[in-house]
């Protein structure tokens, strides 16, 4: 095709013709591309970075994604009306492009308005106004990832064997860096999926253990909620919210080992049978501290029965020994239990249940959590 070269054709050099100013602009790309995992900023530094180190105008990435191009960064910024068909479209639109990727060379355009060019291309080419254009393949252990395209705006330019080597150069650190963030994008997206799986997995555990007690259904979702919203507003770190939430979805997964007759049993418990009720934290801290996912998630189902003033099992820990979710989960299971039927008694009114937990402030719970959750439920009823 006349007017355009590609690698083979064109000045050859080695590193040798990259000039220190040209070492010292690639090592200021690079030091900046290795900030950064994030794929936007990776492609936004590395287009801002080729203008930079080639004295270019205009430069844009296009992400491979099977038969289609994405559109990843530009600089300067698209133009209000640019068309979004060329954001994103097939690699057969944009045939010089195509022809760069497969050379796995750079391909330089001298002068857009002497070359055929297809429509897409000079749509993108009118929207820019560009005038030279250099298409860089973006390579990673032989796979093309993207096109690194840059572009005069007016002029016509001229390019040299230097324009080859630091290109080269430039695509390599762009191409690994583009690699990278897209594996740790991936990575990521893995993550959450399965962490998503896993929680859901809890909810199920969950709603099984409450189904053993048809009196709780619906208690530990509450709980878990509300415990979640109140550990954030009494200093628990935003990263630990989800091991609140887990907790508290888990918080009697220990009495699955306690038999049906002491779990169920519509009276008192004697000495004995309490002996092995207050047995279930540890059997929870047994299953889940041998999970690592849940291993941070244990502090709720292990505590949550211990006391402020120490009286409690299965530790005897006592005031801010007791960990802060603990404290927390302790005042909304009680409240709930109370404000819930069963077998051995009617549900308690909610003035009742709070009467109670205003009482055993200092005592039973936390007097500061006592008081954030009695603040909570005059706001949340409005009174």
């Amino acid at each position: 095709m006349d007017g355009v070269h590609k690698g083979t054709g064109m000045p050859q050099n080695t590193l040798k013709d990259i000039t220190r100013t040209d070492l010292a602009a690639l090592v200021k790309v690079s030091l900046a591309l290795a900030e950064t995992l994030d794929i936007h900023r990776v492609m936004q530094i590395a287009v801002e970075g080729a203008i930079e180190v080639l004295g270019l105008e205009s430069a844009a990435i296009y992400l491979c994604d099977g038969d289609d191009v994405t559109l990843g960064a530009t600089t300067p910024a698209l133009p209000p009306d640019f068309p979004d068909a060329y954001r994103r479209a097939k690699r057969v639109n944009y045939p010089h492009l195509m022809r760069a990727n497969e050379a796995a060379e750079p391909l330089f355009v001298p002068d857009v308005t002497q070359v055929e060019l297809s429509s897409a291309e000079r749509g993108v080419m009118t929207a820019r106004g560009l005038r030279s254009l250099l298409f860089v393949p973006l390579v990673s252990q032989g796979s093309t990832v993207g096109t690194l395209i840059l572009g005069t705006s007016g002029r016509m330019y001229e390019y040299t064997a230097d324009n080859v080597a630091l290109s080269r150069a430039l695509s390599a650190l762009i191409a690994v860096s583009v690699v990278n963030a897209r594996l740790f994008e991936e990575a990521q997206r893995a993550a959450a999926e399965l962490i998503c799986a896993y929680d859901s997995t809890l909810e199920g555990w969950s709603f099984a253990l409450e189904m053993r007690d048809a009196d709780t259904l619906g208690h530990t979702e509450r709980s878990a909620l509300l415990a979640v919203e109140m550990a954030a507003s009494l200093g628990v770190p935003h990263r630990d919210l989800p091991q609140v939430r887990r907790g508290a979805l888990l918080h009697d997964i220990g009495k699955m080992v306690i038999p049906d007759a002491i779990l169920h049993k519509p009276g008192p418990l004697t000495d004995e049978e309490w002996v092995v009720m207050r047995e279930h934290p540890k059997y929870a801290k047994d299953l889940l501290s041998r999970i690592e996912f849940l291993s941070r998630a244990v502090d709720i189902p292990y505590y949550h029965h211990e006391r402020w003033d120490g009286t409690g099992y299965p530790e005897g820990l006592a005031g801010e020994d007791i960990p802060l979710s603990a404290r927390v989960f302790s005042v909304i299971d009680v409240y709930d239990a109370l404000t819930s039927d069963r077998p051995y008694r009617p549900a308690w009114t909610r003035a009742q249940a709070l009467a109670y937990i205003r009482e055993q402030a200092g005592v039973q719970f936390d007097p500061a959590v006592v008081e954030a959750f009695l603040t909570r439920m005059d706001d949340a009823h409005g009174s």
